[in-house]
């Protein structure tokens, strides 16, 4: 989303109220160094284990209670069947066979310390706001953190103006792994992250945000917002999340705050949109720059009017630069007017595209979609497909663009891996036709999105080579831990 806005400027605003920074003179950085290192060491060492022992909310007599276990984290006191915290850091696991849905009766659980959930799996913990209360708040700041994994939250909601995070709201650095977001939402106005909303650095490792909303005015980002800090999705998928207010842009996630990055590695974000007037970006947006490594960006949307620099980005709008590298960025659509990929900057930003394809192989009303805001900058660039100028000739293959016909995309389905993808059918030109030594590079390490080996001999030519996209042709779809995407 532009910064450069009276409505970016005004969000900006809303958000750093709520902060404040601090300065740390030279002199004293040494002794703070020392000090914090020997806070966490007393932390590491002194960590409690609170064993949650039922699936019920509240306290009950002799069983420990997600509840009681968060309390005990908090004050460092015994709470119900429950052993105290300690000072510093605890872990809250679940005793074996303690599985089921934990639907909360009681408002939200609040979480006060460094803190780390471990669940028994997405697909055996559910914890239920029941549209009542938001599931998990999250206390103190920037020098915590609080990792969260094995669960799946659903049904969080909050109700009034400005109380963002239908599912959790996180105030310290934030990690979440092998876990699901689905079906929360905000109903206030400004009221941001149907979802997830933290303050800090995020990180999201095989976590699925799905099917999350915002309903007012301002309620940006249907599934995440990073206020004030980077965000790496590493094996995640951010879809068919929404937003349909009116100035409530992001429909699928927002990295804030304009020198905070965001980095997606293996991940697809797909199927989001935004609805109201004046409210873009429907797959990504981002104050600082985007990458996408081995990633997909598909049948992201904006459907809402209004101006343009407001109704823009189908796909991607950052006020940083886009590098995309063995990505898939393909229908994008801004219903009223834009392009897929947008760069508020273009003179200052930078488009840095290598072994990718940016298509569009749908049309609203007969009419191509706009791919790129800028064309691809020609330093750092190669080896890329597009279905029209916008983006530049001059590093597409055989410098021209192609049709959706020559591309031979799938539709975007599980084809092995924990996120879906667009394979490439036989006859795709996108076959066998990118830079092996972007392959071999450290980002991509030859491995496709699903991680599959590349490169392969995808078109049975006898030569191997690697394929542009986030999909190499020709490679077994069983993913290498097993794990199959939803």
């Amino acid at each position: 989303m532009p910064r450069s806005g009276p409505r970016w400027r005004t969000q900006q605003r809303h958000f750093i109220g709520n902060f404040a920074g601090m300065q740390i003179t030279s002199c004293r950085l040494r002794s703070l160094t020392l000090a914090l290192n020997a806070v966490f060491a007393v932390g590491a060492a002194h960590a409690a284990t609170i064993t949650v022992t039922t699936t019920e909310d509240g306290s009950i007599p002799g069983e420990c209670t997600l509840r009681d276990a968060t309390l005990a984290s908090n004050d460092n006191t015994a709470h119900g069947g429950c052993v105290a915290g300690e000072a510093g850091h605890d872990d809250i696991v679940f005793a074996p066979g303690v599985a089921g849905t934990i639907s909360l009766v009681s408002g939200q659980l609040t979480l006060a310390e460094d803190t780390t959930i471990t669940g028994p799996g997405a697909g055996q913990l559910t914890i239920d706001g029941q549209g009542a209360s938001r599931i998990f708040d999250i206390t103190g700041d920037a020098s915590l953190q609080t990792v969260l994994s094995g669960m799946t939250l659903t049904g969080g909601r909050t109700t009034a103006d400005g109380d963002n995070g239908g599912a959790i709201r996180c105030m310290t650095a934030f990690e979440m792994v092998d876990s699901v977001i689905t079906g929360n939402s905000t109903a206030g106005q400004n009221s941001v992250g149907g979802g997830l909303f933290t303050a800090t650095t995020t990180v999201l490792t095989r976590t699925s945000v799905t099917g999350n909303w915002t309903e007012a005015y301002g309620g940006l980002a249907g599934g995440v917002m990073v206020a004030f800090g980077s965000a790496t999705l590493t094996d995640s998928t951010v879809a068919d999340n929404w937003t349909e207010g009116d100035t409530a842009g992001g429909g699928g996630i927002i990295v804030f705050w304009g020198w905070f990055d965001a980095l997606f590695i293996n991940s697809t974000v797909s199927g989001n949109a935004t609805f109201g007037y004046n409210s873009q970006a429907g797959g990504i947006a981002a104050g600082g720059a985007v990458t996408l490594v081995n990633s997909t960006v598909s049948g992201n949307a904006t459907f809402g009017a209004g101006a343009a620099a407001y109704a823009a980005a189908g796909g991607i709008s950052t006020s940083g630069s886009v590098t995309l590298i063995n990505s898939t960025v393909v229908d994008n659509i801004p219903q009223g007017g834009g392009v897929a990929i947008n760069l508020a900057a273009p003179d200052t930003m930078t488009l840095t595209v290598s072994n990718s394809l940016i298509a569009n192989t749908v049309t609203t009303d007969g009419s191509d979609i706009t791919l790129c805001s800028k064309a691809i900058d020609g330093d750092g660039s190669t080896h890329n497909l597009a279905t029209d100028a916008s983006c530049g000739t001059d590093t597409l293959i055989a410098t021209a663009s192609t049709t959706p016909a020559d591309l031979a995309l799938a539709p975007l389905a599980a084809n092995g891996g924990p996120t879906k993808t667009h394979a490439l059918l036989p006859g795709s030109v996108a076959i066998d036709a990118a830079d092996d030594d972007v392959c071999a590079g450290s980002q991509v390490a030859n491995l496709d999105q699903r991680g599959q080996p590349r490169p392969m001999d995808g078109n049975g030519d006898g030569v191997i080579a690697c394929d542009i996209g986030a999909y190499e042709a020709g490679s077994d779809t069983v993913f290498r831990d097993g794990f199959e995407a939803p």
